[in-house]
């Protein structure tokens, strides 16, 4: 295979007594002439690679599947419904909101009309107390660095308050809407180069003020890699505020409004907490002393209190706890049982007043609630349908369906199971498998392994559309629960992080041989699949297995684990893959980095690598720099890098580009896996 040319240099250091060799370190800078040049020449060679008859087909079925009106769960706020949704023939979510469940529309926040590439977006929004103002986050060419906006909804103008550098921004209003708490990072030029994505801190905005006066009120001499999110008590008294930098533990700080002091609730334990108000009482849902999590209570006045003498509300189940909303009247609690969401229904004191009922193999894929309101809604979807929202009803006690996404397919047409198989170390891990009834189980059917595996995040059953096209002609789809994601509580994450994380790639690696094993498919025949840490996931299985597979795609991932903690906000993940910085750690990473294990005179399988050039979470040079190395092993197989510009790590992505690129990638395993188009 004849590659675009790409220099190498002869970069060797030198740490702890190991001679790493970095010959593309000059592909880290994005934003030299020769990176970006080199860049052009990647696209160009995927794009002739690639396009065709074949990505035509995909694009087109592509481009239909997307032309459809997806929408939000409403969130009721005295009497006013406020959700976001998107037309067919539109780029990016609007926001609306309407006065009566059966009210008339009216637009808030319409970003499409923001730039002539549909490339500005909606982050996030929320609601004050009343329903007054709303607050919305926009930010452009996917950087997530989002300028926080104030709208008033009856005039339906914004006030002349903007609030720049705002990532994903925590905000909590006083009760009487005259201002609000929030998480921003540093302005521009005060912070040091590459880290304007940390250094997160809590302000105070009063409507009417000039946003460059807004108080701090937490943050200053904190960690540079906290990550806060606050939360109020109803009377507006005290602002919860959490702070961690890691998925391990967090730290809990009481902050009085009044008087303006601060006080630690809880230090860090090895453990997370979440804290909730009530009007008697506070809730903290925390995996303290209970794997699969629990939910503890206090009083007000005995907050302060030793933890251990705060009295259990819910305890630990065989489940994994996985969070809880709380309405006027009720407190709606979420599980995954074996990787599905089941959601009880309590009072405040804790009693077990019923079920929400779920279909098998489905996903709670949202929930709107407010703690001043007895209504809310939730959504669910799973491999065969798009979420579907339901409406609880008070006054008559009945789950409603509210609004559903139009479903393009038949779901009688399919299958959906789940499997268990065995890891290296005996371990069960379960999997999904998606396809459609007329398969036969032969060893002769294109396969697409999807893993994620990290960061405590849980996969579990949604629909894609971004996929049907693969499964419609024929294609296998399969979801592996591997360790380092939340599946089974916290030893699910902590048995695979730092020096055990190859207990991920194990688990990975084994679902593939199952596959393979029950004939499924083969070798030639299963590609991987994975975005950011599933991104690093499939590289490193693909370097430490090239036998197994036929085809990887790998999104926005990481790739040098050696330097990853140099760039952005990375340098929050050392205690989810370990310090390069320390010895033993480094000894432990070197083992599986998928840059520093790449070795000449092996087949591995075809790659295709996707990145957005401006990712502000995976710098893109993790991208090139695997690509360009594998380039320059690889004979007869053939390795792809595809960049798109004003993209980041997806959020925000306009629809063209989320149709551009996945006709990319079915297109890639199409053609190496044997797909019948």
């Amino acid at each position: 295979m004849k590659f675009p040319v790409t220099k190498k240099e002869n970069i060797v250091d030198e740490l702890f007594g190991y001679k790493i060799f970095d010959p593309f370190r000059w592909l880290e800078n994005g934003e030299n002439e020769d990176v970006k040049k080199w860049v052009e020449e990647q696209n160009s060679f995927a794009f002739s690679s690639l396009k065709g008859v074949e990505f035509d087909i995909f694009q087109k079925e592509l481009a239909l599947n997307y032309k459809y009106t997806s929408f939000s769960n409403p969130v009721p706020v005295k009497g006013k419904y406020f959700y976001s949704e998107r037309k067919p023939d539109e780029n990016q979510n609007v926001i609306y909101y309407k006065i009566g469940i059966d009210g008339e529309l009216v637009k808030l926040v319409d970003p499409n009309i923001l730039s002539k590439e549909s490339t500005v977006a909606v982050d996030y929004w929320g609601i004050s107390r009343s329903g007054k103002y709303l607050i919305y986050g926009l930010s452009e060419g996917g950087t997530e660095m989002a300028t926080l906006h104030i709208k008033d909804v009856d005039k339906n103008s914004d006030l002349n308050e903007k609030i720049i550098n705002c990532r994903y921004s925590s905000t909590a209003w006083l009760p009487d809407d005259s201002g609000f708490f929030y998480t921003r990072n540093p302005r521009p030029g005060t912070a040091p180069k590459g880290e304007e994505h940390l250094h997160t801190k809590v302000y105070f905005h009063k409507i009417g003020d000039n946003p460059d006066n807004d108080e701090m009120i937490f943050g200053d001499g904190r960690p540079k890699d906290d990550m806060i999110s606050i939360t109020i008590s109803l009377d507006g008294r005290l602002l919860s505020i959490s702070a961690s930098q890691n998925w391990i533990e967090n730290e809990i700080y009481i902050y009085d409004i009044s008087k303006k002091n601060t006080k630690l609730l809880i230090k860090k334990m090895k453990a997370k907490f979440h804290l909730s108000f009530l009007k008697d009482k506070i809730l903290i849902y925390t995996n303290y002393k209970a794997d699969n999590y629990r939910i503890l209570q206090s009083s007000y006045e005995d907050m302060l209190l030793d933890i251990e003498k705060w009295k259990e509300f819910l305890p630990e189940e065989k489940s994994l706890l996985s969070g809880f909303n709380i309405t006027e009247e009720k407190i709606l609690v979420e599980y995954l049982v074996n990787a599905s969401s089941k959601v009880k229904i309590c009072d405040y004191n804790g009693k077990h007043l019923g079920d929400i009922p779920l279909p098998e193999y489905s996903s709670l894929s949202g929930i709107s609630t407010r703690k001043t309101e007895k209504e809310f809604f939730y959504s669910v979807t799973s491999f065969t349908f798009p979420p579907v929202i339901y409406r609880y009803i008070p006054d008559e006690d009945k789950y409603l369906e509210y609004n559903r996404i139009e479903n393009p397919i038949n779901p009688d047409d399919y299958i959906i199971k789940q499997e268990w198989f065995l890891s290296s170390d005996g371990t069960k891990v379960p999997m999904f498998i998606f396809h459609r009834k007329e398969l036969k189980q032969n060893g002769d059917n294109p396969t697409i392994l999807y893993g994620y595996g990290g960061f405590a995040s849980a996969l579990t059953p949604s629909f894609s559309r971004g996929y049907m096209p693969w499964v419609n002609k024929g294609g296998i789809f399969v979801y592996a629960n591997i360790r380092g994601g939340s599946e089974f509580g916290k030893s699910w994450h902590l048995s695979a992080i730092k020096e055990n994380k190859q207990k991920s790639f194990d688990d990975f690696i084994a679902a593939a041989e199952h596959l393979i094993r029950n004939k499924y498919t083969s070798s030639r025949q299963l590609g991987v699949l994975g975005g950011s840490n599933g991104g690093l996931l499939v590289s490193v299985a693909a370097v430490q297995r090239p036998d197994l597979f036929g085809a990887v795609v790998s999104n926005v991932p990481l790739t040098d684990m050696v330097r990853f903690h140099k760039f952005g906000i990375a340098a929050r993940w050392v205690h989810e893959y370990g310090n390069p910085e320390t010895k033993e750690e480094l000894e432990n990473i070197l083992k599986w980095s998928p840059y520093h294990n790449i070795k000449d005179g092996i087949r591995y399988p075809n790659f295709l690598f996707v990145t957005g050039e401006k990712d502000s979470r995976v710098d893109p040079l993790h991208s090139r720099k695997m690509a360009a190395l594998l380039q320059s092993v690889v004979k007869d197989n053939n390795v792809l890098l595809f960049t798109e510009t004003e993209a980041g790590h997806g959020a925000g992505k306009p629809i063209y580009k989320i149709v551009e690129a996945q006709a990319l990638k079915i297109t890639f395993l199409a053609k190496y896996l044997g797909l019948s188009i």
